[in-house]
């Protein structure tokens, strides 16, 4: 007779597991489930058996906990870890008498076995760990930002770091520049012209405009000056509002300073499509280069193509809705300033709080929202307007004001260098250039070495000479600190290669080479440099270049 084995219960397995760990453990019955409330490795953990005894529930209900002010962060980290996890389920619970957002963690088995039990458990004490690495990373960007609007200003932090990352430039890569710029006004040919690529004493001469349609020739000054390039392509206002050509291309003529000679500047405009909100254009300005002569070299920056490519919008928005939108948030930032309410001010609304002045408050408004929805040319044209209004008084500011006035510098660097113009961003940028802010700092590099500045060297050797002095060892660097130093050297070896040091930037980039964070942007890099010696026909060993006076000493890495 074949004896049948006895099915166990998900109830006796678990309480075997609590019997083979030593865990001491109280029960309580409810109507549909049994209530083990245990200590596992001095944690205590909560565990729910079904009425059906077909599966248990483990929960650790005292995972993290944050204050009540925190709460849109938790929100957002407890998405962010259901999304990427697979094994526990994050949720949270508000403690209503302690004014605190409690954080727990669960997971759900169908069979208990002691050795599956144990290593769950185990594996939520390491992601306890990485909840909390992770958070006070967060919270730490938020008081960096000085503000409590931890979820925004995290997710505006984040975005600053990768914008900053992309503008990172390797060898070999496109540099031509993109931007997005919406309006419901006029956005005028020669206004646009004037901040991204300006024709100094230009004398115009006319300008063809050629579609589908055929060729319209404009020889008034005014004309060409204020073309509207919005409505190059577009039918109609508001919702109405249509395409009614894919593309147009406008040539124009001109003289330049003493030169007779006839110039010309082609910008192309394409149709890039529409939503519910805008209708897109592509606007490509191309400078026609010159013919060489003696007064014109082949190095002269007039023989050199020049482009810079940006996107622009109609929008179908109603300008009333937009002017009710900052009279709101003006009145409120206002107010709670005004209270001295900080810890609920994002850092737009804190900026905004310190100003008065309509004009100023309005543009600093929407400069900074087109700043943050990556709009960079039309935050140019409010931001602009908020830096000269307020570097009037700037003797006379106190530090908040003082506060207002950088950000908005740095803001309008950051948008220059989106477009592809390092050296009007370094006019801003280097306003900020030792006021110890990381983002900063990264922006200003950036446009130096974008721009070939010799002033990168002696200024990036100055930063992680301050860096050394304030941590002697490699392994005491916050984790900030060192992708910083790591963001420098690449800066570094990249300058090197384009003042034809080669050897010192391919020291810099072997180095890299095992280096997790660097090895993918390393191996770019060396393969340029072999590309750039095989085109001289030097050997891939090669002897040591010319040294470039005045720059530093060698580099190596940064401890």
């Amino acid at each position: 007779m074949r004896i049948r084995k006895k099915k166990t219960t998900v109830t006796a397995d678990f309480e075997q597991f609590l019997k083979d760990n030593n865990c001491t453990y109280d029960i309580e019955h409810e109507d549909n489930a049994t209530i083990y409330h245990f200590e596992f490795q001095a944690a205590h953990f909560v565990a729910a058996i079904r009425k059906q005894n077909d599966c248990v529930e483990v929960t650790y209900p005292t995972m993290a906990s944050a204050p009540m002010s925190h709460l849109d962060l938790v929100r957002t980290k407890c998405n962010e870890r259901n999304n990427s996890n697979i094994l526990f389920k994050f949720t949270y619970s508000i403690d209503h008498e302690d004014n605190v957002v409690n954080v727990h963690m669960s997971f759900f088995n169908n069979q208990v076995t002691t050795e599956q039990m144990v290593n769950q458990l185990k594996a939520a004490f390491h992601f306890q760990r990485e909840w909390h690495k992770d958070y006070d990373e967060a919270v730490s960007i938020a008081k960096d930002n000085d503000t409590l609007d931890l979820e925004s200003e995290l997710y505006k932090h984040q975005r600053e770091m990768f914008m900053l990352r992309r503008l990172e430039m390797r060898h070999q890569l496109d540099s031509s520049a993109a931007s997005i710029a919406a309006g419901t006004g006029t956005l005028p040919l020669w206004q646009m012209l004037e901040t991204v690529s300006p024709l100094p004493q230009a004398l115009l001469l006319f300008m063809t405009v050629n579609t589908v349609s055929g060729q319209e020739r404009i020889e008034k000054v005014e004309d060409i000056r204020n073309y509207d390039l919005r409505r190059a392509l577009v039918e109609g206002e508001g919702q109405k509002a249509r395409l009614t050509r894919d593309y147009a291309i406008l040539d124009l003529h001109y003289k330049q300073g003493d030169d007779q000679q006839p110039r010309m500047t082609t910008i192309a405009l394409t149709a890039e499509g529409a939503d519910d909100h805008s209708i897109y254009t592509r606007v490509t300005v191309t400078h026609v280069p010159r013919n060489a002569s003696r007064m014109n070299s082949l190095n002269n920056e007039n023989r050199q193509p020049h482009s810079v490519s940006l996107l622009i919008a109609l929008d179908r928005s109603d300008d009333k809705k937009r002017q009710q939108e900052f009279d709101y948030m003006w009145s409120d930032a206002k107010l709670k300033a005004r209270n001295g309410e900080y810890d609920s001010l994002s850092e737009e609304q804190f900026m905004l709080g310190q100003v008065f002045a309509a004009h100023t408050a309005y543009n600093l408004y929407w400069g900074q929202q087109l700043f943050h929805a990556g709009r960079y040319y039309e935050a140019i044209l409010h931001l602009e307007n908020v830096f000269n209004s307020l570097r009037e008084n700037f003797f006379e500011m106190k530090s908040q004001d003082k506060q207002v006035f950088m950000e908005t510098a740095y803001k309008l660097g950051f948008c220059y260098n989106e477009l592809g113009l390092p050296k009007q961003a370094f006019y801003y940028l280097d306003l900020m250039a030792s006021d110890g802010n990381i983002r900063h700092t990264m922006e200003l590099v950036n446009s130096m070495a974008n721009s070939k500045d010799l002033r990168l060297f002696s200024y990036t050797e100055g930063v992680m000479d301050e860096v050394k002095h304030n941590f002697s060892e490699m392994e005491e660097l916050p984790e900030n600190i060192k992708d910083f130093i790591n963001f420098l050297r690449r800066r570094r070896g990249y300058a090197y290669i384009d003042f034809n040091q080669l050897d010192k930037a391919e020291k810099i980039f072997t180095q890299m080479l095992d280096e997790e964070d660097n090895a993918d942007y390393a191996i770019n890099e060396l393969a340029y440099i072999k590309k750039l010696r095989q085109q001289r026909g030097e050997n891939t060993s090669p002897e040591q270049d010319n040294e470039l006076p005045c720059i530093g000493p060698t580099d190596g890495p940064p401890f």
